[in-house]
């Protein structure tokens, strides 16, 4: 999949604006990845606790360790993503050839194998580690595209709120259709309601990964390589050492680590709170939905919302703000539903807002990184981007799981002890609140305002 040159290839002059339609067929992309992840977010560890029936501290686990496997193959993705000249470009040929396996191992992840305990454990190691290869093999060039549509600044918070805009309305869909299709599919079998959702929402990701794969092209593509480039295992060590010289890259993966170790603590543990705390299961598919909603809003109105702000800026400031909302809460009684709700619709809004800055923020790291050094290391940025979110996603879950396991949490009775209930207040409420506070306290010392970013655009574009 690589070309050489003896002469490298200067990378073209960016184009100021994208048209709307290489935004939303951009975004389109991410409402089937998106259907992924919301799925391993909102519903996978319910699944494991109370349909799959493993015991909540060894699925904690399991998400844990698979980090470690992540930690290898997240950068060796970005190596390859850095090193790809194609007649696709460098990173669309990875959406086209990682698809189908994408969606494959989306399915293999909700059936159920008659095993013993030990087979079926095994089988869930098996099965979650296949779709993270898939994810990241399609995931990591799929993030990184978005350089290579536009090199201006303000433009990619833009094309990121189409992008997340679109991602959220899937986290809509899955969240309000998911047990619905459980319950119409399986006649009463959740295993069985389960695994044939899955097969639906599998056809859905392989039709939004192939649309934005045939109608959006890289429109700014890298120098090609020298053939003095090499691509090893010791390339790869050194290319790491050199990102981690960048200390604005530092920060914002620290800081990103924290944030999605909240937002995962959010998102895993509102089945669980809806039903144990509020005691309103009743309730459930509308509370999610709602919240869905509210992200949906906010990744599309991050643009607008911010435009009139410096986004580094807002986005410090959205951290304590956040903070705050997510914490009160803790102290409310389960009547104050609709405050609740309130609250955490608000919320939502709020740091699903955030999430096309921190995506804009890394592509300005990128610019940084290649005025520091001359070399655009775009797909490594990214890759380690999506690692934190995934070393976000394992801690998170892993924190709530070992917390139900060791409290006490029994998916087989209606009313769980009052120190599993209290424990899950806890998690969903003020360990996030404390979590946004220590994430908004790192990103102090991130400094590519907008001075600087205008005078990095300048220095290497012109």
């Amino acid at each position: 999949m690589t070309t050489y040159t003896d002469v490298v290839t200067p990378p073209q002059v960016c184009s100021d604006s994208l048209p709307r339609k290489t935004k939303f067929n951009y975004g389109m992309g991410d409402f089937g990845n998106n259907i992924v992840w919301q799925m391993m977010a909102m519903f996978l560890p319910f699944f494991y606790t109370d349909v799959y029936g493993l015991n909540p501290i060894h699925a904690g686990t399991m998400y844990l360790v698979l980090r470690v496997i992540d930690a290898v193959t997240d950068p060796i993705v970005g190596m390859w993503v850095d090193r790809t000249r194609t007649k696709y470009g460098t990173c669309r040929p990875f959406i086209l050839y990682g698809t189908i396996p994408l969606a494959l191992s989306f399915v293999m992840l909700f059936y159920v194998p008659e095993l013993d305990y030990t087979g079926m454990l095994i089988y869930a190691y098996v099965s979650y580690t296949l779709l993270t290869l898939a994810y990241t093999l399609v995931n990591v060039p799929f993030s990184a595209m978005a350089g290579f549509l536009t090199k201006d600044s303000d433009e990619r918070t833009s094309l990121q709120s189409y992008r997340f805009g679109l991602g959220m309305l899937a986290g809509v869909f899955v969240a309000a259709t998911t047990f619905n299709l459980v319950e119409l599919l399986g006649g009463g079998d959740q295993q069985r309601g389960f695994l044939f959702t899955a097969v639906i929402f599998a056809l859905i990701i392989s039709a939004c990964l192939f649309y934005c794969f045939f109608t959006v092209a890289e429109r700014h593509p890298v120098a090609n390589m020298v053939k003095s480039e090499k691509s090893g295992l010791a390339e790869l060590f050194l290319d790491l050492k050199a990102a981690f010289t960048n200390n604005q890259l530092v920060i914002l993966f620290f800081a990103n680590i924290l944030f999605f170790i909240t937002l995962t603590l959010k998102g895993t543990t509102t089945i669980y709170y809806v039903v144990n705390v509020l005691d309103t299961e009743d309730k459930l598919t509308s509370f999610m939905t709602l919240g869905s909603i509210g992200a949906v809003a906010g990744a599309a109105l991050s643009a607008w919302l911010w435009a009139r702000f410096d986004k580094v800026k807002s986005y410090k400031a959205l951290m304590f703000i956040c903070a705050v909302l997510t914490a009160i809460p803790y102290w409310l009684p389960p009547s104050a539903y609709v405050t609740i709700l309130s609250f955490g619709v608000l919320t939502t809004f709020l740091w699903m807002s955030m999430i096309p800055l921190i995506w804009s923020m890394l592509s300005d790291v990128v610019d940084y990184q290649q005025s520091r050094t001359g070399k655009n290391m775009s797909g490594l940025f990214f890759a380690l981007f999506l690692f934190s979110l995934k070393v976000g996603l394992g801690f998170g879950t892993a924190i709530v799981l070992w917390i139900l396991g060791s409290t006490g949490y029994d998916a087989s009775v209606d009313v769980q002890p009052q120190e599993v209930v209290e424990s899950i207040n806890f998690i969903s409420t003020l360990l996030p609140g404390l979590l946004f506070v220590g994430a908004g306290i790192i990103m102090i010392f991130y400094n590519l305002d907008s001075a600087r970013r205008e005078e990095i655009r300048c220095k290497l574009y012109g």
